[in-house]
């Protein structure tokens, strides 16, 4: 019996320790869970005395602006001239007389095949030219007299002709071999060697007039009440990053071209333009059209999009009586940094925008609710909706100014 009682009394002694440790996890889970209640009570009572909280954004008033659309396009530089030359007959390059990037002349020697053979050829030829011209001379005097008969005269002015064409032609094929400057310009890389035996249309070297750069674009036909010569163009190039190039329309295709519909045009680059494009280099074209004047230009990221089109916030002054409830609670002027920061208080109002053209960061809204003198919400529209309440920020908006290489037209 006592036996018993002793086995006994350690499980005992277990089974109300477990029950303890039991207990007292019990009573910290629910510490834990009073103290979060607690603590969202504390939070809600503070929302709830500090009233509505204002979302921070940025804004700009909108004035009046000059704007000038513009018909976007691509097109491909070209010099005045330029061409690739390249030989009209197989040969050996004797002499290369030119460098690369070297100024030539129009008719200076560049490069010479061998004509050796057609020199020499040439010489002997010249030098019967004489006696059979005087041969003819003779025969030509004694026809008159009838001392030959007309056939002689006739072999004798058909051998003088045959060698005095034989002349020319020699000299014609050693011209041909005689590769000249065809204008004034620049020449590119020579491609080949003396020695070199090249054949009929082997490339020489690249000779360019850069005296004027022009550009070739098109333009749908549906533009082409808007082109006159003289029309401003602005480029750019992938090339020249940062930089913007003036031109002029100097010519318009006067045919649609039947392939594309779409009509051809021309313009050159103004001086210092030109000094920094090369011939076929890819640029995106600006046509400037008519100016217009007293128009509503925001940046683009004042206008956001929705199912239902295009939309902006613009900001609406508060009532007296609801900017003296902001002024009337403590908490909530502690909250927006001070009472200074009241006049900083607005309603945001939702207004549907018709956007009739961009340019860069800028856009150009038409028959909108907007108008001069709004102040319309250029950041942080992610956080507010039709009636929010905002507070204005000193910060300037992202995305509201364009940097300064930028060059609008």
């Amino acid at each position: 019996m006592s036996s018993h009682s002793q086995l006994y009394k350690p499980k005992r002694s277990h089974s109300f320790i477990m029950r303890l440790t039991l207990l007292i996890i019990v009573l910290a889970f629910v510490a834990v869970i009073g103290l979060n209640i607690f603590k969202g009570m504390m939070i809600s009572n503070a929302i709830a005395n500090a009233g509505e909280q204002p979302s921070a954004v940025t804004a700009v008033k909108i004035e009046t602006k000059q704007w000038t659309p513009v018909i976007e396009t691509t097109g491909s530089v070209r010099p005045n001239q330029g061409s690739m030359l390249s030989s009209q007959i197989s040969g050996t390059v004797s002499k290369i007389l030119v460098r690369s990037g070297q100024k030539v002349k129009k008719g200076d020697l560049l490069v010479e095949l061998d004509s050796s053979v057609e020199k020499a050829t040439l010489q002997a030829s010249e030098a019967q030219l004489p006696s059979i011209k005087q041969n003819y001379q003779r025969y030509a005097t004694l026809v008159k007299s009838q001392s030959v008969s007309r056939a002689e005269y006739d072999n004798a002015k058909a051998a003088y002709d045959a060698l005095v064409a034989n002349i020319e032609s020699l000299k014609a094929s050693i011209a041909r071999r005689q590769i000249y400057a065809p204008f004034d310009g620049i020449t590119g890389i020579v491609k080949i060697n003396e020695g070199q035996y090249i054949n009929v249309g082997t490339e020489i070297v690249r000779v360019e007039d850069q005296s004027l750069m022009k550009v070739d674009f098109s333009i749908s036909q549906n533009q082409l009440e808007n082109l006159y010569i003289g029309q401003k163009v602005t480029a750019t190039a992938d090339a020249r990053l940062g930089e913007t190039f003036g031109a002029k329309i100097t010519a318009i295709e006067p045919a649609i071209n039947k392939s594309t519909g779409l009509v051809d045009v021309q313009a050159v680059f103004d001086e210092e333009s030109a000094s920094k494009l090369l011939s076929g280099m890819f640029v995106r074209l600006r046509v400037a059209l008519a100016t217009e004047n007293d128009q509503i230009v925001v940046p683009q990221v004042a206008v956001s999009y929705n199912m239902y089109g295009e939309m902006s916030y613009i900001l609406t002054a508060l009532s007296d009586e609801e900017r003296q409830k902001f002024a009337d609670n403590d908490t909530f002027v502690k909250s927006i940094g001070g009472a200074d920061n009241l006049n900083k208080l607005y309603r945001t109002k939702q207004v549907t925008v018709f956007t009739k053209d961009r340019q860069g960061i800028y856009a150009q809204l038409k028959g909108n609710d907007v108008k001069v003198g709004d102040m319309i919400v250029t950041g942080g529209m992610q956080r507010i909706g039709n009636g929010s309440l905002v507070i204005l920020s000193d910060k300037p908006g992202v995305g509201t100014s364009a940097p300064a290489s930028n060059t609008n037209l």
